[in-house]
């Protein structure tokens, strides 16, 4: 019979450093797409070499 008590996994040492890597990955993608979304709206972007 188990209790309600809430019991944590142990975790590998480089976990929070893979947490964090993946948080930082999040990070750059959403700074990517703001950056590609404000070059669109502004009439920045284009195919390479045609501006």
């Amino acid at each position: 019979m188990q209790t309600n008590e809430q019991q944590s996994t142990p975790h590998e040492p480089w976990y929070k450093y893979g947490v964090a890597f993946i948080f930082f990955e999040m990070f750059i993608a959403i700074a990517v797409s703001v950056y590609s979304l404000y070059m669109a709206f502004n009439g920045l972007g284009g195919f390479p070499g045609k501006h």
